[in-house]
């Protein structure tokens, strides 16, 4: 019997994760940055055991040690007349 792999990708700023599942508890995290920020890599696990959302996780705060803070969130103008 063939083993499911599944395989899906997730935007955050600006790169994109390749993240794949193979079913035989073995799991891989793939960061795909833009082309200017250079070549994609595969995350390593840091610990023994490490699950997929460890991989998910470690490639997020790789990610934002790359791209530094995350901008604050502009307040929403208001529309209408102002007094």
């Amino acid at each position: 019997m063939p083993r499911l792999t599944v395989v899906s990708t997730r935007d955050y700023r600006q790169h994109v994760l390749h993240i794949e599942e193979r079913g035989n508890g073995t799991c891989s995290v793939v960061v795909h940055p833009p082309s200017r920020l250079g070549r994609p890599r595969q995350v390593k696990p840091v610990g023994e055991g490490a699950l997929l959302i460890d991989l998910v996780n470690q490639a997020k705060a790789e990610i934002d040690e790359v791209m530094g803070p995350k901008p604050v969130p502009r307040r929403p103008m208001l529309r209408g007349r102002a007094f």
